[in-house]
């Protein structure tokens, strides 16, 4: 799979991220609670964003697995988060990860942006397994990955620092065949 293609769900558009998302990215990225919640530090300016996004589109290789996609709501075109394979832990198991504009929380949005790669993933990329990290204190990511399907597989004790404190780390995992099963309910 070589084009990084565009994801549409019923309220959302998932496209590659681009230079110009750097201000909207910064939106939320300058935002503490935000930050904290997704293990990242404060962004501090827009050209910190934009370095960010650089990096992303100079990514070579198997782009469609390492790319950033943009979550937009349908018809509009602005970033109001991301949502990405994060991590590759072997060549078919992948770690997703995401961030969402605080104004839009408590809607739905990011099960279903999550729900979008997840499809993505296993019906295009052909991936055997999907993985979710969260801090232990990230009750909202957690819920995400349950409402998926994904299962806790592991709490790693004090593995993640966050504000100079050492936090537990916990892995949700959903398997191709838990994928398929959920599909056919």
């Amino acid at each position: 799979m070589d084009a990084f293609v565009r994801i549409d769900t019923e309220r959302l558009s998932l496209r590659p991220v681009r230079l110009s998302d750097a201000e909207a990215m910064y939106e939320y990225g300058h935002c503490p609670e935000v930050a904290r919640l997704a293990g990242f530090p404060v962004n501090q300016s827009v050209e910190e964003c934009q370095a960010f996004i650089e990096m992303d589109l100079d990514k070579k290789g198997d782009a469609v697995r390492q790319r950033i996609y943009a979550i937009c709501l349908k018809g509009k075109d602005r970033l109001m988060g991301t949502v990405n394979f994060a991590k590759a832990i072997t060549s078919d198991i992948l770690e997703i990860g995401y961030v969402l504009h605080p104004d839009l929380w408590g809607q739905g949005l990011m099960p279903e942006a999550v729900s979008a790669l997840v499809d993505f993933g296993f019906r295009e990329l052909n991936l055997h397994k999907i993985e979710i990290v969260s801090f232990d204190y990230n009750s909202q990511s957690q819920r995400v990955a349950e409402k998926l399907g994904f299962q806790l597989e592991a709490r790693l004790r004090q593995r993640m620092k966050s504000d100079d404190v050492y936090r537990d780390k916990l892995i949700f995992g959903l398997l191709r065949e838990e994928w398929e099963e959920r599909r056919c309910i």
